[in-house]
């Protein structure tokens, strides 16, 4: 009998408390003498959904990563050309095949993806489509037409695998080079719609079809860039599976399994380390086989697919990390606001037991009220100078500024004021009159960008800095913003997210002009730069907190005229779509928090309302799993 010592080379450890729980610790045992439990560091390994593709289909193909991926060409009534681009939770359009077809392979990233082979016709394509994040155009054709072809690597550096063709199926092996098709040598068995991962040098093939020696096959043969190699063989065989990885750390999921009669669409999962597969105890919400597959092992994509009835639109996305989510995301009620307001303005940086919102449309005028709130209920101090609304806004509740926004109607302003904790005092003027700019920072140190004024192109893009007497312009940001995006942050480390942005490509960070942007750009105090987009676009959304820990909530979704009740947390990395807040008035709130631990939003419309809201964040960390017998 193997002992734990003779796995990992140590002994089972005796502590009166559990170690450091980090990347070092995964897969250690140890007995907590205190709680008198044996325990472990693994895996928590799951799969949750994302948003339905906008055509449903099966058979296509897929590129790119968990969070920029690519998915195109299928069949629903017939073989389609359409390419959509998947930017984590959220599709949009891309441009379409110049071929339509489906079955086929592909290969690369959501910029750089290649597709070829498949099918129609009954012999199968030879010719390779090459995507440059726009648009397809041709490269090097197959020397081998086929169909149910698998495929893998890049643009420049891809295989293609198996497949059929009359008179059978295909063990045939073809290396591109981005330029040109080249024959290698073959699989060591022939299989239609097998799953090829890995590199053109380093890959691993599996599972595949066929009929009628071996049927569905649970092979699996490793390249070298030389030969292929039968491996260890699957827990189960597969075709039209998804599969995601490397050569040596493999994910395979989804497909068709054999069943009685005849092969059936699965929601397994399982997992390669180089050696041998092992069943994982993730599975897909939703069976269906051919489906797109595209990220990396521990960050895949399952989309579109077949049922067993129907096409599917089915988006999955699987995670495999040692973290755990410890603390759900939550929104309780607060102390209301003493009238029914909208696009005042708020100390973003204030934390929730000291926050402060002033201005805004207050009882259906514009306003110069302030207002402090501790955590349970508001109070009204000294009044702004002047009526502010529609403007940015940063800082703490003693160190906070407004800037810009609609003054006396119907004009834009070019003012600044100070809060110092009990007073309102004239800053420095902006370089130009804005409304629907935003902010972030204080009233010592702080950024403002974009918003509405003339001339349009230049304050869109623009970007100032604050020391508390005067603006200074600075580099501008690469995307143009209005229409009340999120901004929180330091005037060294700041966040932008959503609006409206004119730019119509979704390559370069925006649905279409008019539409809403789902971009974040980070600030560095210096340049902004690209960072990942959040799940939902949209503007006149409010949010908190630091770079690294920030939340974004609710605001409009496209036309414009429906409130998103949504709430997502940044990381400083990536976003999470974490709760739902408990209104419809979610447009044109204030929004205040330290961090994404905690928070608050106020006011907003559609319904005016004088409601606050309370956020308790979700804590992701990770977590010891204790182990019994059974």
């Amino acid at each position: 009998m193997t002992e734990y010592s003779g796995i990992r080379g140590t002994r089972v450890k005796y502590l009166a408390s559990d170690p450091t729980l980090n990347t070092s610790t995964e897969g250690q045992v140890w007995y907590n003498s205190v709680s008198g439990t044996l325990k472990s560091l693994v895996q928590n390994k799951a799969w949750a959904s994302g948003s339905a593709m906008a055509a449903a289909r099966y058979g296509a193909a897929g590129a790119g990563t968990q969070t920029a991926g690519l998915a195109f060409g299928g069949v629903n009534g017939g073989a389609q050309n359409k390419t959509e681009e998947y930017m984590g939770f959220n599709w949009y359009t891309g441009g379409n095949l110049s071929t339509a077809r489906y079955l086929l392979g592909g290969a690369g990233t959501q910029t750089a993806a290649l597709a070829f082979g498949g099918e129609p016709p009954p012999a199968g394509l030879n010719n390779t489509e090459e995507y440059g994040g726009a648009s397809w155009t041709s490269g090097g054709a197959l020397n081998q037409a086929r169909r149910a072809v698998a495929g893998n690597g890049l643009q420049t550096a891809a295989l293609a695998a198996g497949g059929t063709a009359p008179p059978g199926i295909l063990a045939n092996t073809e290396s591109y080079n981005g330029t040109a098709w080249t024959a290698v040598n073959s699989l060591n068995q022939a299989r239609r719609s097998p799953t090829v991962t890995g590199t053109q040098t380093a890959a691993l093939a599996f599972g595949g079809y066929n009929p009628p020696a071996g049927d569905v096959t649970p092979n699996t043969e490793s390249w070298d860039g030389t030969n292929w190699t039968a491996v260890n063989s699957m827990n189960t065989g597969v075709f039209g599976a998804g599969g995601t990885g490397t050569q040596t750390d493999t994910l395979a999921f989804a497909g068709n399994a054999p069943s009685v009669g005849s092969p059936s669409e699965t929601t397994a999962t399982e997992q390669w380390d180089g050696t041998n597969w092992m069943t994982s105890p993730a599975s897909l919400a939703n069976k269906r086989g051919y489906v797109a597959g595209f990220g990396t092992s521990t960050a895949a994509v399952a989309a579109g697919g077949y049922t067993g009835t129907a096409n599917s639109a089915l988006t999955e996305e699987y995670s495999s990390s040692i973290e755990a989510v410890t603390t759900t995301a939550a929104w309780g009620s607060g102390g209301n606001y003493p009238g029914p307001v909208y696009q005042s303005g708020s100390g973003t940086n204030a934390a929730q037991t000291t926050g402060l919102s002033f201005g805004g449309y207050l009882t259906g005028s514009k306003s110069d009220a302030t207002n402090e709130y501790n955590g349970s209920s508001w109070t009204t101090v000294n009044t702004m100078s002047d009526v502010f609304t529609g403007g940015a806004c940063g800082g703490t509740q003693t160190a906070a500024f407004g800037a810009g926004g609609y003054a006396a109607p119907p004009s834009r302003t070019d003012a600044t004021e100070e809060y110092d904790g009990t007073n309102w005092t004239a800053g420095g003027n902006l370089s130009v009159a804005a409304s629907q700019n935003v902010g972030f920072g204080t009233s010592t140190a702080g950024v403002v960008y974009g918003g509405e004024g003339s001339p349009e192109p230049a304050i869109k893009t623009s970007t100032q800095e604050y020391d508390g007497s005067s603006w200074t312009t600075v580099n501008t940001m690469p995307v143009g913003a209005a229409g009340c995006g999120t901004g929180f942050g330091t005037q060294t480390a700041g966040v932008r997210s959503g609006g409206t942005a004119p730019t119509p490509n979704p390559s370069t960070w925006d649905g279409g002009p008019g539409s809403f942007s789902n971009i974040t750009l980070l600030y560095d105090g210096t340049n902004w730069t690209a960072g990942a987009f959040s799940n939902f676009g949209g503007r006149n959304s409010t949010g908190f907190g630091v770079q690294t820990s920030g939340v974004t909530a609710g605001g409009e979704g496209s036309p414009g005229t429906t409130s998103l009740a949504r709430t997502e947390q940044y990381d400083g990395t990536s976003w999470s779509d974490v709760a739902t807040l408990p209104r419809t008035s979610a447009s044109y709130m204030a929004g205040f928090g330290a961090s994404s631990g905690s928070g608050a939003v106020v006011g907003g419309v559609h319904t005016v309302s004088n409601a606050t809201d309370e956020y308790t964040g979700q804590v992701i960390a990770n977590q010891a799993s204790t182990l019994t017998t059974s």
